[in-house]
C-alpha cells in the first residue's frame, strides 16, 4: 500500500555534510491521511560535533534529553529502513531543499545507499513548500497568509498559528512540525483538481514530460530555446516567488541537471561588467525537484511584476544582440564540472567520490551483518581487517569510533579529527564540498558571544542552554 511519511529533522547546525540529525519525527499517513503510525528518533550528540548555538536556542533540545538518545549508526540503520519501506513517499516541508540532504550525508557516512528512498521499491520524494508557493500565488484564497514584519512570510509556524491548525507541541519540535504540515496539506489537498495536478511535479517522468513539450519560441540565430516561468521560495516574496527563465539545454557532465538562466536580473551574461563566465551563474534543476517550470502563458507571466516583464524582454533582446556571447556562455556551462577538491574531509566526499560501487556495497553489507553478530564473539577489529577498499576501511573506522564504547581511543584518525575541531590555526580547519568549513570550537565561541550580546534579557531556558554550551565549548 502506498503511503505518505511526513517527516521532520532537528539538527545541530545548517552544514548537511558535518552537522548532525538529532531528532527524527515522523507519521506515516494512507493517501486520504489518515494517521497509521507515528515515532520521534533521538539522536545522542557525537563528539566531533561542536554545535551551532542558534541552531539549540532554535529547537530547545537540552543535554538530558540528547543523553536519552541512541547512536547515530543505529538511528541510521532504523531511519533508512523507515524511508525505504515499499510504496512510501517521503515529505516534509523544505524537505528537499534541506532535511534530505541531511538524510543523505547521514546514510553516507554510516554505509547505507544514500539514494535508495528516492527510487527503490516503489519509493519517491514530495516537498509541501513548493506547493505552498504554488497555492499561495496561483490560489491565495485556499489558505490566510502571514506576515512577519509587515511582509509576507512563508514559515511555517507563522501559516500553523494563522490558521489555527492543531499541534500537541510548540514551533520547531520535530513532531509539532510534522503535524503541522499535515494540517497544512490537508488544506490544500481540498482542491482535488489542483493537488493532483501539483502532485505531478514531483514525478520525475511526468515532470520532464512537461518541461520537454513547452514549445521552443525564442529563435537565436535559427536555434529555438524555451521562455518559461520558475516557481520557487528561494525568490522571496519581493518579486512573487517567480522568475523569468530560459532554458540553454541540459548538463554535459550532469547529465540529470537541466540548466536555466535568469531574465530579470541585471548585467544578464556578464555583459555590462564584463564579468568572466566563471563569476557568472545559471540555476541546475533536476526532475522532480523543489524548482517547478511552468510555461510562459498570459495567466502565468502576469503573475510577474512588470518591471520584471519589461526586464525579461530587455534581456531577451540583449541576447539575440550578443548571441555569440550567449552561445560560448551555454558551452561553458554546459560543460562544467565541479572542482575537485584534494583536502576534503571523508564526511563530506559524497558527491566528488559518487556511488558507492557492487563491491563497494558488498563490503558495506559484510559490515553491517557483522556488527550486528558482535554478541556472537566477533571483535571490532577484525570487522575492519575484513575491509579492503580503502574509501569503505575508512568510513567504517569513523562509524566504530563514533559510535562504540572505548573505540574512539584507540583510532588515531578520529583523535587528530577531534583534536583539529579544538584547533585556532587555519591548517587545522576541516575542509567540505563546497570549499566550505566544518564549525569548529573558535566559531562555536564567537557564535554564542554574538548571541549574548544581542540576547540581552534571555529567559531561563535561554541562559540554562547558553551556560551548558559555554561549558560544552570548554
Amino acid at each position: 500500500m502506498k503511503t505518505y511519511l511526513f517527516y521532520d529533522v532537528e539538527t545541530t547546525g545548517l552544514n548537511s555534510a558535518f552537522d548532525q540529525i538529532l531528532t527524527f519525527a515522523y507519521i506515516r499517513t494512507d493517501l486520504n491521511l489518515e494517521e497509521l503510525d507515528r515515532k520521534t528518533i533521538t539522536i545522542r550528540m557525537r563528539k566531533d560535533i561542536v554545535p551551532s548555538p542558534k541552531a539549540f536556542l532554535t529547537h530547545g533540545l537540552t543535554q538530558n534529553e540528547l543523553k536519552q538518545g541512541i547512536n547515530e549508526y543505529d538511528a541510521a540503520l532504523k531511519i533508512h529502513t523507515i524511508l525505504n519501506t515499499p510504496e512510501t513517499v517521503s515529505l516534509g516541508y523544505n524537505s528537499l531543499g534541506f532535511d534530505d540532504e541531511f538524510l543523505r550525508f547521514m546514510f553516507y557516512r554510516n554505509l547505507l545507499d544514500p539514494y535508495k528512498h528516492q527510487y527503490n521499491s516503489g519509493c519517491s520524494r514530495m516537498d509541501i513548500l513548493p506547493l505552498t508557493v504554488i497555492y499561495k500565488v496561483f490560489h491565495p484564497d485556499s489558505l490566510k497568509w502571514p506576515q512577519a514584519e509587515g511582509k509576507p512570510s512563508l514559515k511555517l509556524e507563522l501559516i500553523s498559528s494563522e490558521n489555527q491548525f492543531e499541534t500537541s507541541g510548540k514551533a520547531h519540535e520535530a513532531m509539532n512540525d510534522v503535524e503541522a504540515v499535515i494540517e497544512l496539506t490537508k488544506r490544500l489537498s481540498q482542491n482535488k483538481a489542483i493537488w493532483e495536478y501539483c502532485l505531478e511535479f514531483f514525478n520525475k517522468t511526468r515532470d520532464e514530460v512537461r518541461v520537454n513539450t513547452i514549445k521552443d519560441e525564442f529563435c537565436v540565430q535559427n536555434k529555438r530555446f524555451k521562455v518559461c516561468l520558475m516557481v520557487s521560495a528561494s525568490f522571496g516574496a519581493k518579486v512573487n516567488y517567480l522568475a523569468p527563465v530560459v532554458c540553454l539545454g541540459q548538463s554535459i557532465v550532469f547529465k540529470n541537471q537541466s540548466l536555466w538562466l535568469r531574465l530579470d536580473l541585471d548585467d544578464i551574461l556578464g555583459l555590462d561588467t564584463g564579468a568572466q563566465f566563471s563569476d557568472t551563474f545559471v540555476i541546475r534543476k533536476r526532475a522532480g525537484d523543489q524548482l517547478i517550470i511552468l510555461p510562459s502563458l498570459d495567466r502565468f507571466w502576469r503573475k510577474l511584476a512588470k518591471p520584471m516583464q519589461e526586464s525579461a524582454a530587455e534581456n531577451l533582446e540583449k541576447i539575440k544582440h550578443h548571441w555569440e556571447r550567449f552561445f560560448d556562455f551555454i558551452d561553458y556551462h554546459c560543460e562544467y564540472k565541479y572542482p575537485f577538491i584534494p583536502d576534503m574531509d571523508l564526511d563530506a566526499a559524497l558527491y566528488q567520490d559518487g556511488f558507492f560501487s557492487a563491491q563497494e556495497r558488498k563490503q558495506s553489507d559484510m559490515f553491517h551483518k557483522a556488527l550486528s553478530d558482535l554478541s556472537q564473539g566477533y571483535e571490532k577489529k577484525d570487522i575492519l581487517n575484513k575491509i579492503k577498499i580503502p574509501r569503505i576501511k575508512k568510513i567504517a573506522n569513523r562509524i566504530l569510533a563514533r559510535n562504540f564504547e572505548g573505540q574512539d581511543l584507540e583510532n588515531t584518525e578520529y583523535l587528530s579529527h577531534l583534536s583539529r575541531l579544538k584547533s585556532s590555526k587555519d591548517k587545522d580547519q576541516i575542509i567540505g564540498y563546497r570549499n566550505d568549513l566544518k564549525f569548529n570550537r573558535v566559531q562555536g565561541l564567537q557564535e554564542l558571544k554574538e548571541i549574548e550580546q544581542k540576547l540581552l534579557h534571555p529567559d531561563r531556558d535561554q541562559s540554562k542552554m547558553i551556560e551548558w554550551l559555554k561549558g560544552y565549548f570548554k
